[in-house]
């Protein structure tokens, strides 16, 4: 039996890096993708010229938000630079 998001106790987790310039269009294509993910930008990023941000999905939607995130590096510069299994509390 394929468990439900509610019985979900792995997330994957990231921290993805993008130039400030650039960060309104992630977040417009996660908003568009809605359900993929949640997300928040780090406040330690606010200052410097690029935006760090925590995403978090359910395990089961791993695939489909590194496919979403390998799209948009073809169109702007994001690094993935953390990535880790969390358990969901």
């Amino acid at each position: 039996m394929t468990p439900t998001y509610q019985e979900t106790k792995q997330l994957y987790y990231c921290i993805l890096r993008m130039p400030k310039d650039d960060a309104y269009f992630v977040y417009f294509t996660f908003e568009s993708n809605e359900g993929i993910c949640f997300y928040s930008t780090l406040d330690e990023s606010l200052k410097g010229q690029y935006r760090d941000m925590e995403v978090r999905c359910p395990i089961e939607m791993k695939g489909p938000l590194l496919e979403l995130i390998s799209r948009l590096q073809t169109e702007i510069r994001l690094d993935i630079i953390e990535e880790k299994i969390i358990q969901d509390a």
